[in-house]
């Protein structure tokens, strides 16, 4: 386990002071960088192998909301190793121990050279790892698809976007993914949960074509929070050979009285 702290700063906020999801999914990365390293399963070993870490699938739940100035906890540990798998948890709360954040992720290893999937290596299964059940719950769902698409954005991928791997980092996807919610969507309602599958990396001068489209919301009966949410589901292409680099849902609830528009 291990228990990072952060203050949310002025550019990780949104015009209404709120904390992005991007940056979110920036501290956790961060925490799970230095949890990994702790146990020695970081970026450093790997490297000496050849090796990366990469994620492939994160979900999000939010519980409530961050704004500038606030200060967090981020809580992270491993879940589980298997051969082709590591599994990785978070918890997010602030001063007061309130629970903002939860979420659950899978994360892959691939060979540098040869750009591609390979085993986790084997001193990985031998490390110990608290038995805990998973931080959010629904990881296993198959994601929606929309019939139509039609809020769509392109992005070039700068140099400014590349991680350690030299492609595009995964919250780069989430900022892409995020930019095709509607406008009414994005002043009404806050984010409830966000799940991404990433299929493929985005390299320095691709450029990403976004889009989005309505999907039916999870019904109110299972999640009360459900009530008056609206639902997208998002894809990722490489613009020109259009291939998928990533599938994404968001789902949105209106804002409390007095929290913002």
């Amino acid at each position: 386990m291990y228990d990072y702290p952060f203050t949310v700063h002025s550019y990780e906020a949104d015009p209404e002071g709120r904390l992005t999801l991007p940056a979110l999914c920036a501290y956790m990365q961060e925490a799970a960088w230095h949890n990994a390293e702790r146990m020695g399963a970081g970026v450093g070993r790997l490297g000496a192998l050849g090796l990366a870490w990469v994620l492939h699938r994160l979900r999000i739940v939010l519980r409530g909301e961050a704004r500038f100035g606030d200060a967090l906890t981020v809580s992270t540990w491993a879940r589980r190793f298997d051969e082709l798998v590591a599994y990785r948890d978070f918890e997010v709360r602030g001063a007061a121990g309130d629970l903002v954040a939860a979420a659950t992720s899978r994360w892959v290893v691939v060979d540098l050279a040869a750009r591609r999937l390979v085993r986790l290596p084997r001193f990985l299964g031998e490390l110990p790892v608290p038995d805990r059940p998973p931080a959010a719950a629904g990881a296993d769902a198959v994601l929606s698809r929309a019939e139509s698409l039609p809020f769509e954005r392109r992005f070039a991928v700068r140099r400014r976007d590349l991680d350690t791997a030299r492609h595009a980092n995964h919250t780069r996807y989430v900022e892409w993914a995020l930019e095709t919610v509607p406008d009414d969507c994005w002043e009404r309602c806050r984010p409830g949960s966000f799940e991404v599958v990433f299929r493929r990396e985005a390299l320095y001068g691709d450029t990403v074509r976004s889009s989005a489209g309505v999907v039916a919301p999870p019904p109110p009966a299972s999640e009360p929070r459900m009530d008056g949410a609206r639902a997208f589901a998002h894809r990722l292409e490489r613009d020109g050979d259009g291939e998928e680099l990533a599938q994404a849902a968001s789902v949105w609830l209106p804002r409390n009285p007095g929290v913002g528009p």
